[in-house]
This record gives C-alpha cells, structure tokens and sequence, in this order.
C-alpha cells in the first residue's frame, strides 16, 4: 500500500467514527446495538480497519411489500395495441422483491434482545404484540387459496452480521480466518477492490417462517399459526440469541489474541539474598578464571593438598 492510499484509508476510518461519534446511524432502529458494541470498538481501535454496518442479531415480524400479480391487474391496464401503460409499468417498479422488501412492506415487531418471559405469559397478549395491534382471524380452509399477490407476515430470527472496511487484503484475510474459526461459516471478503471489505457472518442460526397472510382491504391478518403456537417459535428464537451472543463473545476473544500486542517482560526486582548469592557466584568464577593452569598448579603446590585452599 502506497503512502496516498494509507492516508486515504485513515481519511475513511475518520469520517465514519466521527459518524458513529455523533449518533448518526442509517439502520431503521437509529442507533447501534448494545451487545455488539465491545466488537465494534475493539475492531475499531486497531490500525487497518473500521466497522461500516452491523447488527447484533434480531427477532423481528415482517409484513411483506405489495406484490404484482399479473393474473389479477395487468391485462385492465393494457392499451389497445397490448402495451402496458406507463402508469402501470410505473407501479410494478415500485413492488416488492423476492423475499417481501420493498414495495411498502414494514416491520410489524423487532427486538434485538431476549424477549422477555414474563411478556409470554399471555399467548393472546404475545400475538398482538408481535403483530403491531393489527386485528387478526385464524385462516380458514376455503380461504387458503394464494396467488402470486399474497403478502405473508414472517416471524425471523437473523443472528449478528457485521461489515468491516479494511486497509488490505492481508488484514482482511486475518479477519476472515478468525470469523471462520468462531463459527461464522459463512464469512468474507464481499468487494476485494483497494480497500476490502468483510462480511462476518452466519446463517446456522437464522429462521424464517410464515405466520399469517395480511389482507389489506380489511387491513386484517389471517393466521397460520395460533398464539399457543408462536409463543413456541418466540421461545425458540430467545435459544438462538443466547447462542448468538455466545458466539458474538467468543468471536471478540479470537480477535482480541489475533491482534494482541506482545507483553513486555518487566524486569525482576532481585532480593538482597538473591543480589549476594549472584555476587559470590560470580567473584567465585572471576577466581577461576585467573586461577593458574593445572600444569603450573602442579609445580607450585606443595606436599600439602589443602595449602592453597578448596575453590568451589
């Protein structure tokens, strides 16, 4: 990486933590979430990276966007040589994808914790809390009929998703490794261009199902669950944050050893007895270093072996 293109990361880095700093935050809750904070700032205080979208993980209610149905709606709108009119060609842009986003479709409910037990107490009481107060009557069988126009409501459970900006492929590869190792199966560089970016990432704990059909011409919900029913989907969902979080911590403690700073040693504080006893070690072998040779020793000594002393 060139000198230019490291101020240019560092300019990046800056500008999104002064955004973070103030408050801004373009995710429909406002505000970053609570439990994936300790990630975020570690990953943020180190050189090389900085955090550009998260989220710690959510149980959520989703009523899907308006659908085309072309069955029910595209042939009033054709003009009389067969083209759709521009009007209409204007309203099936503006309809939901794949999945239910887009098109006016909402959060009914989201949570980023645990829901609370004492909140499902009440299974009537649970359903329209999940349901934003929208009334709602169980399907009947000659009701069952969908088509392509149906809007489902989900209840979701997705765990934690967090995008990291980063200064190269070096570093993003060690951030890869280390999601991968901490069950982030799913986890990696989504745009390899001058500055990579990481999706940390599993869907080993996401589900998704559907609980209802939203009418909107009686702006009612037929269920396809009763509410004895969801409070079990809830439950399941609160077993999936505690391993999310779980998992969100063990993630920090890879990352906090894959980027440690080694320790300096401090030096030892030596005792008196320690500071004599190193002392007499080396005067002893100061003494034998100087002592004569064993040939020389030979012709000095005299019949006396203990004249000249024991050197230890």
């Amino acid at each position: 990486m060139t000198t230019q293109q490291a101020k240019e990361f560092a300019a990046k880095k800056r500008s999104i933590l002064d955004g973070l700093a103030s408050g801004a935050d373009a995710s429909p809750k406002g505000n970053v979430d609570i439990h994936i904070l300790p990630i975020m700032e570690f990953l943020n205080s180190c050189d090389g990276m900085v955090t550009t979208s998260s989220c710690s993980g959510r149980l959520s209610v989703y009523l899907e966007g308006n659908k085309y149905d072309p069955s029910t709606s595209e042939a009033s709108h054709r003009s009389s040589d067969g083209h759709i009119n521009s009007d209409r060609s204007s309203e099936i842009s503006n309809v939901a994808t794949i999945g239910g986003k887009g098109g006016g479709g909402r959060w009914l409910f989201v949570t980023h914790d645990i829901f609370p037990e004492e909140n499902m107490k009440d299974a009537v009481e649970l359903l329209h809390t999940l349901l934003g107060n929208l009334p709602s009557e169980r399907l009947s069988s000659s009701e069952a009929e969908l088509s392509k126009g149906t809007r489902f409501i989900h209840l979701k459970f997705e765990p934690m998703i967090l995008h990291v900006l980063t200064k190269d492929l070096e570093i993003a590869s060690k951030l890869v490794t280390c999601a991968i190792t901490s069950s982030y199966r799913e986890s990696g560089i989504v745009s390899p261009l001058k500055n990579p970016v990481v999706a940390i990432r599993t869907t080993g704990l996401a589900f998704d199902t559907p609980i209802g059909i939203y009418e909107a011409s009686n702006n009612i919900v037929r269920r396809l669950v009763e509410p004895l029913a969801l409070k079990t989907l809830v439950k399941l969902a609160n077993d999936r944050f505690r391993e999310n979080f779980k998992r969100m911590q063990f993630l920090n403690t890879q990352l906090s050893s894959a980027w440690a700073i080694p320790a300096v040693a401090e030096p030892s504080i030596e005792s008196k007895s320690a500071r004599a006893m190193r002392k007499r070690v080396e005067g002893l072998k100061k003494r034998n270093e100087t002592a004569p040779s064993a040939e020389n020793s030979q012709l000095q000594t005299s019949n006396d072996p203990l004249e000249g002393g024991l050197y230890f």
